[in-house]
C-alpha cells in the first residue's frame, strides 16, 4: 500500500534505456535499470529514427535487469533505446527522512483479517495492488484520522461573503492548518505540536507560525492554544547560548521522532521571536509572554549583531526560498525593523518602556536607511540588496509597503512595479529568487503581497492576486486538488517534485486576511482587550464573520452598494473593550450610530469621531453597534 496526496504522484513511470540489442521476436528486453517496473503496465520503446513500439509487461527481474513483454518484439531494437512505461510502478510521495513515518507498506496476510498499515501524514489517495500471484478481497477499508478533525461547533470563528470562492479559500486555509496539527502522543511525543505541513516536513517552522498561529486562533479559538503554547515550549528547550532560536527546533526525524534543531537564518530566528508576541496579541496569556520575555530579549540580541554600521542587515544569509542573499539585504533590514517594532509593543504592554524607546529609535534608523540607499529610482521601488540593487523581489517590497516604508506619493510606483512579477497563477519571487528545486511562485511570499495590497488601499488588486494564487487550489477539478493549500507552485502553476507539501500552513494568509482585511476585525491591544473593524470592501458586496476573543466573540457584518452610496455595518463587541470602528466616507457623507448622527457635512457631531483616509473612525467602548454611512 502506497499513499499520496496528490492521484498522480502515487505511481512512477520508469524511465530507463535498453542495455543492449534485443533482436527482432525477442520477448526479454535487457534493461539499464528495473527501477519502477510493474507487471501489468504498458512498456513504449522509442527508437531515435523510428516510430515508438508498445507493448505490456508480463513480469521481469530485478536481478538480471530483463523485462518480459508481449507481443514479441518486431524488428531489432538497438541498445541504448529510450524506455519509459505507463502509469508506473506504485510510489511514495512521503519524505521519510524528514517526517519519520510513511513510505510503502508490505502486507502478508496468511488468512481473512485486518491489515494496518503504517502512519501517513496528509494523503489523499491510497493504493493497494498485489505483488505476488494471487487475489485478494477487500471487506472494507477505513482510516484513523490523527489530525485535528474540526466540526462546525468547532469554530468559535468564522467567515462568509457574498464571494463563494473567498469563502471556500477561508475554509481551506482553516482546514489546512487543521491538517497541521500533531495530536499528543501521535508518533511517539507526548505534546501537540504545529507542523508545517501534513506530508512534510511535518517540523515546526518559525516562519509558517507567523501564519498559522493567526489562522488557527482567529478560527478555533482556545482549542488552537494548546498546539501553540506547546510549540513555541520547543522554540524555547532549543534556544542556543547566544540567543538564536532554530528555524525548525524538531526537524529531520530520521533517527528519532523528536528531531533535531535546525539553525537555519538568523532571519527565521527572528520569525520565532515574532511568533511568540503573536500568541500573545491573541489570546492576552501575560503569565506565559512575561516567562518568555527573557529569552525574547536574548533573542533580539542575537538579531541585533547582524546590524551594521550603516543601520542595515548584513548575514549572507538564508531565507524561506533556500538561498542565500548578499551585502545589505532590504527584506533582512524590514524583517529586523519589524520584530522590532513588535518588540516595543512588547515591552511596553508587559516589560520596559525605556527598551521600547530603544527599539523604537533604531528601528527609525532602519527605516531611514533603507529608505536612502536601497530605493531603486529606475525600478520604481527597492532593490533587492545593496549587492544586487536592480533586482526586483516581491517580498521586499511588499512588507515596505506593509510597513510604512513607502512615502504615499511613491505607493502607486511600488504596486505597479510588483505587478510586474505576476502571471495567470500568482506572483513570482523576483528574478534570481528560485528555490534550487524550480518553484518560483511562493503563497508566503504573495500572503506577503495581498497584505500589503490591502493596506495600501488596493483591495481589487489584493483580491485579484488571491484568485490566480490560491484560486486554482480550491478548484476540485485541479490534479493537484487537496481541500488544503500547497507550499508552492511553479510558474506554470503545478509543482516541480513529488515531495512537495500540498497541506502546507504557511499558505493560509487568505483565512486570517479576509478576516482581519476584507471584513475587517483585527486585535490591537493583547487578546483583543482593544481591537479595531476597519471594512476595505473593494468591490465585494457584503461580508459578515466572527472572532473569539479571550474576552468574548466579536461579531461583524457589512454591506457595501456603491451604486446607492450607502455603506452599512453592525458590530457586536464584548464588554470590557475598547476599539475603533471604521467605515468608508467621504466628505459628504452622512454616519449615523445606532440612529444617531455622528458626522455629516465633512465635521464630527460628537467627541468619537474623526476622518483618516477616506474613513471615518470611531472610538467606542465595547457595545453593540449599527452604522450607516450614506453618501450625497
Amino acid at each position: 500500500m502506497v499513499t499520496a496526496e496528490a492521484r498522480q504522484y502515487i505511481r512512477t513511470p520508469a524511465s530507463t534505456t535498453s542495455s543492449a540489442a534485443a533482436p527482432a521476436g525477442s520477448t526479454q528486453i535487457p534493461l539499464t535499470s528495473t527501477e519502477n517496473i510493474e507487471a501489468g503496465n504498458t512498456i513504449t520503446f522509442t527508437p531515435e529514427a523510428d516510430e515508438p513500439v508498445t507493448r505490456t509487461i508480463t513480469g521481469f527481474d530485478a536481478s538480471a535487469r530483463t523485462v518480459t513483454v508481449q507481443p514479441a518484439l518486431t524488428s531489432d531494437l538497438a541498445a541504448g533505446t529510450m524506455v519509459s512505461t505507463s502509469p508506473g510502478a506504485p510510489s511514495s510521495d512521503e519524505s521519510r527522512g524528514l517526517a519519520g513515518v510513511g513510505g510503502p507498506d508490505t502486507f502478508q496476510p496468511s488468512g481473512p483479517g485486518r491489515q494496518t498499515g503504517g502512519f501517513h501524514g496528509g494523503f489523499r489517495f491510497a493504493l493497494l495492488t498485489v505483488s505476488s500471484p494471487g487475489s485478494i478481497t477487500l471487506s472494507s477499508a477505513g482510516v484513523n484520522f490523527q489530525a485535528f478533525r474540526a466540526t462546525s461547533a468547532d469554530y468559535r470563528g468564522w467567515f462568509l461573503s457574498s464571494d463563494d470562492q473567498l469563502n471556500r479559500m477561508w475554509y481551506s486555509g482553516a482546514y489546512t492548518v487543521q491538517m497541521n496539527l500533531k495530536a499528543p502522543g501521535l508518533n511517539g511525543l507526548p505534546d501537540s505540536r504545529i507542523y508545517d505541513g501534513a506530508k512534510r516536513d511535518r517540523s515546526i517552522w518559525t516562519g509558517d507560525l507567523l501564519v498559522q498561529i493567526p489562522t488557527l486562533l482567529t478560527s478555533l479559538g482556545d482549542a488552537g492554544a494548546p498546539y501553540v503554547k506547546s510549540s513555541l515550549d520547543a522554540l524555547l528547550a532549543t534556544q542556543r547560548a547566544d540567543g538564536a532560536f532554530p528555524g525548525s527546533p524538531d526537524f529531520s526525524k530520521r533517527t528519532s521522532p523528536t528531531g533535531s534543531p535546525l539553525f537555519y537564518s538568523n532571519n527565521y530566528s527572528g520569525y520565532g521571536a515574532r511568533a511568540f508576541i503573536d500568541y500573545f496579541r491573541y489570546t492576552g496569556d501575560r503569565a506565559y509572554i512575561t516567562a518568555a520575555l527573557p529569552a525574547l530579549r536574548k533573542e533580539l540580541a542575537y538579531n541585533d549583531s547582524f546590524l551594521n554600521a550603516d543601520n542595515l542587515v548584513v548575514s549572507n544569509d538564508r531565507d524561506y526560498w533556500q538561498s542565500t542573499q548578499t551585502g545589505e539585504v532590504t527584506k533582512y533590514s524590514i524583517d529586523y525593523y519589524i520584530l522590532l517594532r513588535e518588540m516595543s509593543w512588547l515591552e511596553r504592554t508587559v516589560g520596559s518602556s525605556t527598551l521600547a524607546d530603544g527599539y523604537d529609535a533604531k528601528a527609525d534608523s532602519i527605516k531611514a536607511a533603507v529608505t536612502s540607499k536601497l530605493w531603486n529610482p529606475k525600478l520604481g521601488a527597492y532593490g533587492q540588496s545593496s549587492t544586487n540593487p536592480d533586482v526586483l523581489v516581491e517580498d521586499a517590497n511588499s512588507l515596505a509597503l506593509q510597513y510604512g516604508f513607502v512615502p504615499p506619493e511613491k505607493q502607486a510606483s511600488v504596486l505597479a512595479a510588483l505587478e510586474k512579477l505576476w502571471n495567470p497563477h500568482g506572483a513570482i519571487m523576483g528574478p534570481g529568487l528560485q528555490d534550487p528545486t524550480g518553484h518560483t511562485i511562493e503563497p508566503f511570499a504573495n500572503g506577503m503581497e495581498t497584505a500589503s495590497r490591502f493596506s495600501a488601499g488596493d483591495t481589487n488588486g489584493a483580491l485579484d492576486l488571491m484568485r490566480r494564487t490560491w484560486g486554482p487550489m480550491i478548484d476540485e477539478k485541479n490534479p493537484l486538488y487537496t481541500g488544503t493549500f500547497w507550499e508552492f507552485k511553479n510558474s506554470t502553476g503545478g509543482v516541480n517534485r513529488a515531495t512537495a507539501s500540498l497541506a502546507h500552513g504557511w499558505s493560509a494568509a487568505p483565512s486570517v486576511q479576509l478576516t482581519e482585511q476584507l471584513l475587517g476585525i483585527a486585535p490591537v491591544g493583547p487578546g483583543y482587550q482593544s481591537w479595531s473593524i476597519t471594512p476595505r470592501p473593494g468591490a465585494v458586496r457584503w461580508t459578515a464573520g466572527a472572532v473569539p476573543t479571550a474576552y468574548g466573540t466579536i461579531k461583524a457584518q457589512w454591506t457595501s452598494d456603491p451604486r446607492s452610496g450607502q455603506f452599512t455595518l453592525t458590530a457586536q463587541t464584548p464588554a470590557h473593550t475598547t476599539g475603533t470602528i471604521a467605515v468608508p466616507a467621504d466628505r459628504d457623507s452622512t454616519i449615523t450610530v445606532n440612529g444617531h448622527t455622528e458626522w455629516q457635512g465633512g465635521k464630527a457631531l460628537g467627541s468619537r469621531a474623526k476622518s483618516s483616509d477616506d474613513y471615518v473612525i470611531l472610538t467606542v467602548p465595547g457595545g453593540t453597534y449599527e452604522i450607516t454611512a450614506t453618501q450625497r
